[in-house]
């Protein structure tokens, strides 16, 4: 009977605790209330002494969905102060990459405010994430989305997160939990629901900012995709080929043509439906690829497919045949 009563106790104590810990949560409370949790997640090449490329996740707790948007370092603070100016004027003030990178997020989230028509709360947390050394063509946010998740596989790193949370919690900073939850939350995030994003001009970037911070999902838009498909792969007829294919699954492609030399094979919403892309990169076949949004009215597309070296061998000579 006494041992029952020392471990009702215990459980009681720790639901208590958990309680207490998750009412002082900006991230748990954005989850009972339904709406985007937002943070600043560094990702910082491994090897490589390049300033960290500054994302902002943008987690929707209904959809279980996780927008994570690259605020490229050319983007126009005032006049003509950029971002990464701004992040290599605060290092050498400082001497410190953390105090840097947090200068330039306030900065960076500033400049956001102002471009946005929707409200935009202040990031809750700052999360930090090693990709592997970016090659050219490559997208920030793609390699940072996917380290994000693969993060649950390691147990190193829930063990560090849970002492970082109840250091926190200690000191009584009750959102310190912020990112343990998040890690959590981020779990039941299916892979086909991470949105990398770069960050378009200001002339785009309001509609875009709208739509991922919008507390309503956007109507489906059932208007079949216009897609491009380009050869940076190297190898002769592989865009011909990865066309003929796709036609084959009833996909528009309008024009095939060569694109710069890359090695990862990249999808690209072009007109700000991240879901259109992520279709066309299922029907492509090809496991490697990954989906991005990178605006670019000028293609006259909705869909842009880059080939690379790492899906060559899915469209070998004969794979074109229509059986």
């Amino acid at each position: 009977m006494i041992v029952e009563r020392v471990l009702a106790a215990a459980l009681l104590a720790a639901a208590l605790g958990t309680a207490w810990a998750e009412n002082g949560s900006t991230l748990a409370s954005r989850v009972r209330e339904g709406r985007p949790w937002l943070a600043w997640v560094e990702a910082r090449e491994r090897g490589v002494g390049a300033p960290p490329s500054l994302q902002l996740a943008v987690y929707d707790p209904v959809r279980r969905r996780l927008a994570l948007i690259h605020v490229p370092g050319e983007l126009k603070l005032d006049g003509r102060r950029t971002l990464e100016r701004a992040y290599l004027e605060a290092l050498k003030a400082t001497e410190s990459p953390d105090d840097a990178a947090r200068a330039a997020e306030d900065l960076a989230e500033a400049r956001l405010r102002e471009l946005s028509p929707e409200s935009i709360p202040p990031a809750s947390s700052r999360l930090e994430v090693e990709i592997d050394p970016l090659e050219p063509g490559d997208e920030p946010s793609v390699e940072s989305a996917h380290s994000l998740k693969a993060r649950e596989r390691r147990p190193r790193f829930w063990l560090a997160s849970a002492r970082s949370a109840a250091r926190g919690l200690r000191a009584g900073d009750r959102a310190a939990l912020d990112p343990l939850l998040f890690a959590l939350e981020l779990r039941r995030v299916r892979v086909e629901d991470l949105e990398p994003v770069r960050l378009p001009d200001d002339g785009q970037a309001p509609a875009l900012l709208g739509r991922l911070l919008a507390a309503d999902a956007p109507a489906p838009d059932d208007r079949a995709s216009t897609v491009e498909v380009l050869n940076g792969a190297g190898v002769p007829g592989l865009a011909s080929r990865a066309a003929k294919m796709l036609r084959f699954k009833g996909v528009d492609v309008l024009t095939t043509g060569s694109a710069p030399p890359r090695e990862r094979t990249l999808v690209y919403d072009r007109v700000g439906d991240y879901a259109r892309a992520e279709k066309l990169r299922l029907a492509l076949g090809c496991p490697a690829a990954r989906a991005v949004t990178r605006l670019d009215p000028s293609r006259a597309v909705d869909v842009s497919v880059e080939l690379g070296g790492d899906c060559a061998g899915v469209f070998r000579p004969g794979d074109d045949k229509e059986p």
